[in-house]
């Protein structure tokens, strides 16, 4: 199992194919089930044709090391530089979906140099534009702050879980398939906490508060346009979980940006379409480094 000790954890994490290297920022807010967890991404195949996909699980998720200090998007970004340095890589390309977005702007931002270009796909320049669901998300950090995180965990009883895709489950489902697919998913979650001791449970709910911390106050707008790069935003217009993003309107008179809106795709699917996957791939190859 390929591993590497990054600014003060063990990540790890697969390679694929070869050529100019692809970062993968996966999505999930960090604690149980989130992360590769062995399960390779179906479009690795394809894109490891023509680059070498690095599949990192981010810190606090999957197989990599849930280290119990605070996390930030600059420790993300900065764990993300340090693995290539560690695979002899000085630049990349970084392609962060859904909370792996953030990540992957971060990134370009604080390591422009670094940064070849950058898939932004299904996701916000922000968490969230929800106070309440802020709101709820501060205070469930603030006990896990001040009091620790068994007191954190307790929390769930009276307050219940708090986190971005509960949010979005509160919409009612659109057809039956949708019910269908969400009751599997509950069952699946429900399956898997059966199995784990309770004191894992309780440190991974702490790693996922960390990575919410870490988001909760993300906010890319006041320097999206300083991104140099270029960069591809892909975005389902049918996102419930970051629903009426204005990125057109963002990157407007922006040239090294390129907008792909995918009509009614929801959370997820624009870039596991086969028009997502050749559109990304298209803006990759046609922006690989000589």
């Amino acid at each position: 199992m390929p591993t590497a000790q990054v600014n003060g954890t063990e990540i790890y994490y697969e390679t694929h194919g070869s050529g100019f290297p692809l970062v993968f920022a996966h999505g999930g807010f960090g604690g149980l089930g989130t992360g590769a967890g062995g399960n390779v991404p179906a479009w690795v195949s394809k894109f490891a044709e023509h680059f070498e996909v690095i599949l990192p699980d981010r810190r606090s998720s999957g197989r990599s090391g849930f280290p119990d200090v605070p996390h930030s998007m600059s420790l993300f970004a900065s764990d993300i530089r340090e693995l290539l340095r560690h695979l002899g890589h000085e630049r990349a390309f970084v392609w962060g979906t859904s909370a792996g977005g953030p990540i992957a702007m971060t990134f370009g931002h604080e390591h422009p140099d670094a940064a070849a270009g950058l898939v932004v796909a299904e996701t916000a320049p922000w968490l969230s534009q929800d106070p309440d669901l802020l709101g709820r998300l501060r205070e469930r950090i603030d006990v896990l702050n001040t009091s620790g995180v068994d007191a954190a965990y307790e929390a769930r009883r009276e307050g219940g879980t708090v986190g971005l895709n509960l949010f979005a489950a509160t919409r009612p489902a659109e057809s039956e398939e949708e019910q269908r697919q969400r009751d599997e998913r509950r069952a699946a979650i429900q399956a898997q906490l059966a199995t784990v001791p309770r004191e894992e449970r309780i440190y991974k709910y702490g790693a996922e508060l960390r990575t919410y911390a870490a988001h909760v106050d993300f906010d890319a707008t006041g320097w999206f346009r300083d991104l140099k790069m270029p960069v591809l935003v892909v975005y389902g217009t049918g996102d419930t979980v970051y629903p009426d993003v204005g990125w057109r309107e963002l990157a407007e008179g922006m040239p090294n940006v390129e907008v792909a809106y995918f009509a009614g795709e929801e959370h997820g699917a624009a870039s596991n379409t086969p028009d997502g996957q050749a559109t990304i791939l298209d803006f990759l190859r046609r922006n690989t480094p000589a």
